[in-house]
């Protein structure tokens, strides 16, 4: 993996407006752009909000109108794009998150498979990972409530990824815990995690944003606050090499017991 940047892009979502979260995007990935980003994180249900009692309404193909509207912005801007919508296929709803090259093709796709609270009655699990190859080293997906799971984050590592992006909707109630199991979590795989929330409120929870990138000791490079802002971190594979050359935790892994 060679060294690059990455950015994570965090914003308030407007519930049911897609054209002003999408207007937002714009500007947003125009800005991580312009800092020298190769790859820029946006927030979970970037085109709706948490709404999933009423995602039946406004869920999408993939692709569609939105990942269509996503393609231009990163063609425009010549960068990798990561977000989460809703998605609609064969008659299911799924939190899907999708990878967009800087040409502005689907790359890959990734549907959620931890549902959080009152997904759960809306949303379908999904049921396989994403792992692609681009230029910067092999890439992974996970969205927000999946991080408590160790089994994904592994599963991804398990399959050699460099780097995990995360879209998130994580309220400010569990602001401790979201630090400790992105930290954990790239740790526990020696993996880069760059994890982005939304800040504002909805009609269940406000966010505190906090979006973070988050190296493979488990530290975070850089942290935003609680109100929109666009952090740049460089990625530098050196940081992974060097400490998987002094302890490397799947090479010593024992699963025959597990």
């Amino acid at each position: 993996m060679k060294e690059f940047k990455v950015a994570v892009a965090q914003m308030d979502i407007k519930l049911e407006d897609k054209e002003a979260n999408l207007n937002k995007t714009a500007e947003l990935v125009s800005t991580a752009s312009k800092k020298g980003a190769d790859f820029v994180c946006l927030p979970e249900y970037l085109s709706i909000g948490n709404i999933p009692e009423r995602c039946s309404k406004f869920a999408e193909p993939v692709p569609g109108y939105v990942t269509d509207r996503l393609g231009v912005i990163a063609k425009e801007n010549g960068i990798y794009i990561v977000a989460s919508i809703p998605e609609i296929a064969d008659d299911k709803i799924y939190n899907t998150a999708i990878l967009i090259d800087p040409c502005g093709e689907i790359l890959a796709k990734y549907r959620k498979i931890h549902l959080f609270m009152e997904e759960q009655d809306y949303i379908s699990h999904g049921g396989e990972y994403a792992v692609v190859d681009t230029e910067f080293g092999k890439v992974g997906l996970m969205i927000c409530y999946d991080v408590i799971f160790p089994e994904i984050a592994r599963s991804l590592a398990l399959q050699g990824v460099d780097i995990v992006f995360m879209p998130a909707n994580w309220p400010t109630p569990f602001l401790s815990q979201w630090r400790l199991a992105t930290s954990a979590r790239a740790l526990d795989n020696q993996i880069w995690l760059v994890a982005t929330n939304r800040i504002g409120a909805d009609d269940k929870f406000p966010y505190p944003g906090r979006s973070r990138v988050v190296n493979p000791y488990g530290e975070p490079v850089v942290e935003c606050g609680d109100k929109e802002e666009v952090l740049v971190a460089v990625v530098d594979g050196k940081v992974t090499e060097g400490f998987k050359n002094t302890v490397n935790f799947l090479k010593d892994r024992y699963p025959g017991v597990y």
